[in-house]
């Protein structure tokens, strides 16, 4: 039941809706097929509708375009090129930080909707049953991922060596954008002080290069059609389910499981961000911990250590512990860090300051096979590496759980050091 079978069976329903984009009707129909799937379980499954604005392509096409505008008008109104792109800037490091920005207010407003289920009590008669004082999330993005030149082979494969070189130095794609927009905004202030002459105007046309190649990529990427999405992310789906089912058959002694399927998460993590968002006071760093699944259809086992497509935030140093503690008690699982700079399912918990890690299956580059292309079909899942993605994370949810204070006594999650 809980088996690879079981849950390419699964990832093979969810991918037959295609064009399940953020914010689409075929997402919202996906969404009532996966209610209804995990009621079939016994579980308690309902659907949280929210509003938003998925589009995050073209919120940061409209940054970058209000930063080129702003470097144009700096060489003849400085202070005025100089607030545009201070604009930009801010509203770029806002998107990132709240999912709020103008870009964002610029872009269509759709309705998209979670996907929550919790195990139902077993009967018990008279016996006291003991509540967990800890909820464990596992949570996952169902929404499909678009296409796009930016996500073609020969681009990905450059990033993951540009990685590979700084080693884990380097910043996410939106860092490298506000890097160019601090450089402008630089440029713009010495303008305004009287600078310049051709070096300025040299050392403002780098930046500039860099940002109209941005806009491009983000302007095909915003009008691009939506993929099978079936490794990224429907495989983190399939497993996120097989964890629960498991985890409902034999329950964990100090977890309370709450599964959380997200929509609008490709890029931005909305969905979560919604649900963490309407739940800030009952989840607390010592009230909950959430396991964000990434693909898993392809690749060895990982864990994320760090994420973020601005700067790179580390995961909570607990978690990566035990999750270096599993792959140590389990080497032939290949199990191994990741120093992400994207956008995994759980990095909205991780900006909301709860203790969260994601896991998932990567290749040798440190890559999602066909990731946001065209190729990523059910057919090419591997169905080894879902098993294994499902037996790393009961593995890692039995060791959080035996982290926790013996019952009788007050639980608390996982430390929340960084």
């Amino acid at each position: 039941m809980i088996g690879p079978m079981r849950t390419i069976e699964t990832l093979s329903g969810l991918a037959a809706f295609a064009g399940r984009g953020a914010g689409t009707d075929a997402e919202r129909r996906a969404a009532s097929w996966l209610r209804d799937e995990l009621g079939e379980d016994c579980r308690e499954s309902t659907l949280e509708p929210f509003w938003c604005r998925p589009n995050w392509a073209l919120a940061h096409a409209w940054h970058v375009a209000i930063a080129l505008a702003g470097s144009l008008l700096a060489v003849g109104t400085p202070w005025l090129g100089c607030a545009l792109i201070l604009l930009a800037l801010l509203s770029v490091i806002a998107d990132e930080l709240f999912a709020v920005s103008l870009g964002r207010r610029l872009t269509l407003e759709r309705a998209s909707q979670n996907v929550v289920a919790t195990a139902t009590a077993p009967a018990t008669g008279s016996a006291v049953v003991r509540e967990p004082r800890v909820r464990l999330i596992v949570t996952a993005n169902y929404d499909a991922a678009r296409t796009g030149i930016a996500y073609a082979r020969g681009p990905r494969r450059a990033a993951a060596r540009l990685r590979a070189i700084a080693r884990r130095l380097t910043p996410g794609w939106v860092g490298w954008v506000a890097i160019a927009l601090v450089w402008l905004q630089a440029i713009a202030i010495a303008r305004v002080t009287g600078s310049k002459g051709s070096a300025i105007s040299v050392a403002q046309l780098i930046p500039t290069v860099g940002l109209v190649l941005a806009l491009g990529f983000l302007l095909e990427l915003a009008a691009a059609g939506f993929g099978p999405s079936a490794n990224d992310n429907a495989s983190g789906v399939a497993v996120a389910i097989a964890l629960a089912r498991a985890l409902s058959a034999a329950p964990p002694r100090n977890l309370a499981v709450v599964l959380v399927l997200t929509g609008a998460g490709d890029g931005s993590t909305t969905g979560l961000r919604r649900y963490l968002r309407a739940r800030k006071r009952a989840l607390t760093h010592s009230t909950a911990v959430v396991l964000g699944i990434a693909p898993c259809g392809a690749g060895e086992p990982r864990w994320w250590c760090s994420d973020g497509p601005l700067l790179p935030l580390r995961y909570f140093a607990t978690l990566r512990e035990l999750c270096a503690t599993v792959a140590g008690s389990e080497p032939e699982r290949s199990a191994r860090p990741h120093a992400g700079r994207g956008s995994t399912p759980a990095l909205a918990a991780r900006l909301a300051r709860l203790p969260a890690i994601t896991i998932g299956a990567l290749d040798d580059r440190g890559l999602a096979p066909r990731s946001h292309q065209l190729s990523d079909t059910p057919e090419l899942v591997d169905e080894a590496a879902l098993d294994r993605a499902v037996e790393f994370g009961l593995l890692l949810i039995d060791a959080i759980d035996a982290s926790l204070n013996a019952p009788g006594t007050r639980s608390a999650a996982p430390a929340s050091s960084t």
